[in-house]
């Protein structure tokens, strides 16, 4: 019998054990279920705004009017949701040390909102875009809204309660719903969004606490400076994301014309509202990493791995075949223009749409500076290929520059993430660490 365990030794291992894989096996069908909610609830918004908004404005004002309003939501995004999702993001990594506060956030974005105003101000002036008096009013506000609007949701995160979330997001394309025959009405097309971003604000300020009062705990001064540090952090990060995430837009507004804005927005739609969905699932995976410890590992990096060179093969057959099937009927006017494009834009945005998953792994286990590395690479790479490749072929060279850059920036992320798993190196240094 040597050295081996009794029966009643063996028997009480066993229970552990069963116990043990019974507690993960919850835990990975409640994070299933959430998900589930989670991508339900953004799917929802984005397929209101990108299959009814924005083909209606299409066919109500033209290719040229469409690649400029395109243009100018991009302008505000990069202001807007960067603030608004490095406020949530900032939240969400403060949380992971304790109890966290409403004041120091809602000074950010109260502050962001007046500058914001002057900001889109001087896109409407000093980009010579075609905007009514009332347009330029009308979009001042719809950018405040966005701003609070991505942060506003960090309530339902921070107590994972993802069927509010859903929910939350259900309010939302109401009110897109309600803004497109305001639109149809009015023929301002602002109004198409502003009641969706208002009414998720709204639900969150008479629903929820975290844009009211003073919150769980508000933090010593000293605190205060290193959450402030946090969030500009992710601010310039979220902006570098989004002057990427939306430079087609910007690129081939000043490079080429509104019509090429158009015709690579429709390329690239399936493989942009999947990217989207990438904000829901970092909600998740964010909200429960938070609140579980353990470093980040070559078993983890292994399965970041393997899922998304999976996902990237996956993702670009079916949004390229899927895009087939969906331009021809929201676009059928442009279908045989962008059909071309299909799968090189398909497949950048899943590898953008990947490369910010296996991003937000690395937020939770090490240190906020390496989201700012990410993407001021992918910055450089997006300068360094996009703007010859587009000035050499125009917007077929865009597009093959584009896909180099989101490859490279996906294998970028996965090394470092290899990197800090083998070495240490660049591991925050506690749990509840958010610098």
């Amino acid at each position: 019998m040597g050295g081996g365990e009794r029966p009643l030794e063996t028997m009480e291992r066993l229970k552990r054990d069963a116990g043990k894989t019974g507690k993960t096996g919850r835990l990975l069908k409640r994070v299933a279920g959430d998900s589930i909610w989670s991508i339900a609830g953004l799917t929802l918004m984005n397929l209101t705004a990108q299959f009814a908004i924005y083909p209606l404005w299409n066919r109500q004002l033209g290719n040229e009017k469409y690649g400029r309003i395109l243009f100018l939501i991009a302008a505000m995004n990069i202001l807007a949701v960067s603030m608004g999702s490095a406020c949530n993001y900032g939240r969400m990594k403060e949380s992971t040390g304790g109890k966290t506060g409403n004041r120091i956030y809602r000074n950010i974005l109260t502050a962001t909102s007046l500058a914001g105003i002057l900001y889109i101000a001087a896109v409407c002036l000093l980009a010579g875009q075609d905007v009514t008096l009332t347009e330029g009013i009308l979009l001042a506000v719809l950018t405040v809204a966005t701003l609070w609007r991505y942060y506003a949701d960090v309530g339902y995160r921070l107590s994972l309660d993802y069927k509010r979330f859903f929910f939350y997001y259900l309010t939302i394309s109401i009110g897109y719903g309600i803004g497109a025959l305001l639109f149809l009405k009015t023929g301002l097309w602002p109004l198409a969004l502003l009641p969706g971003e208002i009414l998720g604000v709204a639900l969150v300020y008479f629903r929820g606490t975290v844009l009211r009062g003073e919150g769980e705990h508000e933090p010593e001064p000293a605190g205060q400076k290193a959450l402030i540090r946090v969030v500009l952090t992710l601010f310039l990060t979220e902006v570098i994301s989004n002057l990427i995430f939306n430079g087609d837009r910007v690129l081939l507004n000043l490079l080429e014309d509104g019509e090429a804005v158009s015709l690579y927005y429709q390329a690239s739609l399936l493989g942009k509202t999947m990217s989207l969905i990438a904000t829901p699932m970092n909600s998740v995976l964010i909200g429960y990493l938070s609140r579980y410890g353990g470093r980040l590992d070559r078993k983890i990096m292994g399965l970041v791995t393997g899922a998304a060179a999976g996902g990237l093969a996956a993702a670009t057959v079916v949004c390229t075949l899927a895009s087939h099937i969906l331009i021809r009927l929201l676009y059928p006017q442009n279908y045989e223009l962008v059909r071309q494009y299909f799968w090189q834009a398909n497949c950048a945005q899943a590898a953008f749409f990947l490369s910010n998953i296996a991003a937000t792994v690395l937020l939770r286990y090490c240190r906020v500076r390496y989201q700012m590395y990410i993407n001021i690479v992918y910055a450089a790479l997006f300068m360094a290929l996009c703007i010859p490749g587009t000035l050499l072929r125009g917007l077929p060279g865009f597009c093959l520059a584009l896909l180099g850059v989101c490859v490279l920036k996906l294998g970028f992320v996965l090394a470092l993430g290899w990197r800090t798993a083998i070495t240490g190196k660049g591991m925050a240094a506690e749990a509840g660490s958010i610098g």
